[in-house]
């Protein structure tokens, strides 16, 4: 099929094997031409379908055209969290120039940089917190916006999302998706063990009903962040038997209630009853980002009071120490004026009096355990 080193379509030198899936396997491949000069030498990913799997003509057609039907999915699509792709970018390929019928459907796109969900999450060895958990799924509800106007993902999973080092998320694999417009079954692929989906992230219409909907798309990314907050495959969890509800929260004691709602919402059994839309998503987020924001408000101004209290507290010491130090200072004044000392004694009481009332004008706080020092110091040399 293909080798390391190869060069394909002229143009594109393989480097690496990256991965291999039910319909495709997946290639780091250098640019050795480009339709310009910023993608000479420029690293993509050259993603070719398999077709050895399915003997059946019928069959094969059917995964052509999802391959096809990505291609030009990712073609319409402009976003930073969307992988890009070029005019030219599918293609077939002849390995054997013997055999001009032997070829392969090839499609070439952006490399992301970076790590999937899933690796990171592997590779941190921590779940994610509650503000990371927020920003993600505001970015991820912000790529299905760009999608669901005329596509369906169907197979949303750590795997299949990309985090590049800027912290931009970037949503990959677009093979299984579905035009809106179309009523696409699934029953026949399915039928050779090669399904559309991932179980734990697969929503029961998928699987039961063999149709999918935007709300499908929900419930996978819930799903998605089951496994990102709780650690754990969403298929590790029990659920009820009646109502079908994940127990889960008590993987996720770090994140708030509200939070944890918004998720269970996203994965409700029955699609009827999960968001219409991502813009009733986001308007739910924009709720939750405001009790946030008011709760923050709440707490530092519990904050405020308590340093107003301490501030007050202070004060009132303050003052107090003062009013100790001019009592102290009039009585020592009052001795100078009454006894007769010796010239030393009087500038020595006066040097006293002047350093008490400077450490006490500027040291308020410090002032008692000044006196207790000096006390301790005219003790030990017995003056």
């Amino acid at each position: 099929m293909i080798q390391i080193g190869q060069e394909i379509h002229n143009r594109y030198k393989v480097i690496k094997k990256l991965g291999s899936g039910n319909f495709s396997q997946t290639f780091e491949v250098e640019d050795l031409l480009g339709i310009n000069s910023s993608n000479l030498g420029k690293r993509k990913v050259l993603k070719v379908l398999k077709l050895s799997y399915y003997s059946n003509s019928k069959m094969r057609e059917k995964v052509v055209e999802l391959f096809q039907r990505e291609v030009e999915v990712l073609k319409q699509l402009t976003h930073p969290g969307i992988p890009r792709v070029e005019p030219d970018s599918y293609f077939r390929f002849v390995p054997n120039k013997n055999n001009q019928d032997d070829f392969l459907h090839c499609l070439v796109m952006e490399k992301i940089d970076g790590l999937t969900l899933e690796e990171w999450l592997r590779q941190n060895n921590q779940l994610i917190t509650e503000a990371q958990a927020i920003d993600w799924l505001k970015q991820l509800i912000v790529i299905l916006k760009e999608i669901h106007p005329k596509y369906l993902h169907r197979d949303i999973k750590p795997d299949n999302i990309m985090i590049r080092p800027n912290g931009q998320l970037v949503l990959i694999d677009f093979g299984a998706v579905k035009a809106l417009t179309q009523k696409y079954i699934i029953q026949q692929i399915t039928s050779q063990n090669t399904s559309i989906g991932t179980l734990g992230y697969m929503p029961p219409e998928m699987m039961n009903e063999q149709e999918a909907y935007p709300q499908s798309d929900f419930f996978s990314l819930g799903r998605t962040f089951v496994r990102l907050l709780s650690g754990k495959h969403p298929s590790d969890f029990t659920q009820d038997l009646q109502t079908q509800q994940l127990f889960w929260r008590n993987e996720a004691t770090h994140i708030s209630e509200r939070l944890l709602n918004l998720i269970d919402f996203l994965m409700e059994p029955d699609w009827k009853n999960r968001p219409k839309n991502t813009q009733e998503i986001l308007l739910s987020m924009i709720d939750l980002l405001m009790e946030i924001i008011d709760d923050n408000h709440n707490y530092y101004n519990n904050i405020l009071i308590i340093r107003r209290v301490k501030h007050s507290n202070y004060n009132f010491i303050k003052s107090g120490v003062l009013i100790f130090s001019i009592v102290l200072n009039l009585f020592l004044i009052g001795l100078l004026i009454k006894v007769d000392y010796p010239r030393h004694v009087v500038v020595l009481l006066m040097f006293v009096v002047l350093s008490i009332l400077f450490i006490s004008l500027v040291f308020p706080l410090e002032f008692p355990l000044f006196i207790k020092r000096v006390y301790k110091l005219l003790l030990s040399r017995k003056i």
